[in-house]
């Protein structure tokens, strides 16, 4: 999968997730063949993978396996949504038969509906649309992809969780390597954001700051890689200077502004003191584009 597929992706569970979360005659129709709780499960299982979709993005580039796992997420996302659509299709189908069994029970209208179609079990039901055993193997797959989660380093925070310095030092770092043959599509936004790096301001604006926003999994941190390691001329001999430093999600202002300085050639500092460092860093930047 490219990375750019991860936008889909992302964009797809989300979907589906709101499918699942808020009522609908597909819902209420779950609830009358006894399968609500299963659609409760996917809904709450694809809510907790949303969130980790974003370190997915960045883990997939350099860990095939974490590719794989979203491969398997993605086919199992366009297969929730073929249950989805039978269910919905069902639910209104029974919602027109309601309607037309309640206005006319004793018209012509009535008479054309065949008998097989007007008495229902939830037995029956699921074994005319076969949906019984599809949601099941649904449930069983998700949880399966669920489990591996863990495996591949991918863990989403609980709110209430405190962040111990060892679990940010475990917490997924970026690096500046992307590997190029596997993003399609963002050259155009690539472009955009070199034009706003070139662009000329007055000495005496504040620094500029571009912001790459979107939902997680959507490929922001691709994106930014593939500005910073773009090595055309027009960059390289604007920019004296460059840097990539990975805000961990516990932001620790001094840990970060060391690292820029570090990052630096010819530049090395020990110190915990935060004004040492900033004094530092910003002789080492004076009069230099970056």
């Amino acid at each position: 999968m490219e990375a750019v597929g991860e936008a889909l992706l992302s964009s797809f569970v989300q979907l589906l997730v709101s499918k699942l979360k808020y009522p609908s005659d597909l819902l209420k129709y779950a609830l009358q063949e006894q399968v609500h709780r299963e659609l409760k499960k996917w809904e709450e299982t694809l809510s907790e993978m949303l969130q980790l979709l974003n370190v997915a993005e960045d883990k997939q580039i350099n860990d095939p396996s974490v590719k794989a796992w979203l491969e398997r997420l993605r086919d199992l996302a366009y297969d929730m949504e073929d249950i989805l659509d039978e269910f919905g299709y069902e639910a209104l189908r029974r919602k027109v038969m309601a309607e037309a069994d309640g206005e006319a029970s004793t018209s012509k209208v009535r008479k054309l509906i065949p008998t097989c179609c007007t008495t229902f079990t939830p037995v029956r039901a699921m074994r005319n649309v076969k949906m019984g055993s599809k949601i099941m193997e649904i449930t069983r797959r998700l949880e399966d992809i669920s489990a591996q989660k863990a495996g591949l380093g991918l863990k989403c925070l609980d709110k209430v969780e405190i962040i111990t310095q060892s679990s940010w030092e475990r917490w997924p770092v970026t690096t500046c390597e992307v590997y190029v043959p596997w993003v399609k599509g963002r050259d155009a936004d690539k472009q955009i954001i070199i034009e706003m790096l070139l662009k000329d301001e007055p000495a005496a604006t504040n620094v500029s700051v571009v912001s790459i926003v979107a939902m997680g999994g959507m490929g922001k941190t691709t994106l930014a890689k593939l500005v910073y390691d773009d090595t055309a001329e027009p960059i390289a001999n604007r920019f004296a200077l460059k840097a990539w430093v990975s805000v961990s999600i516990d932001f620790d202002k001094v840990g970060v502004t060391k690292k820029l300085l570090n990052s630096l050639p010819s530049q090395s500092s020990n110190s915990e003191d935060f004004h040492e460092i900033q004094r530092q860093l910003k002789e080492a930047l004076r009069g230099k584009d970056f």
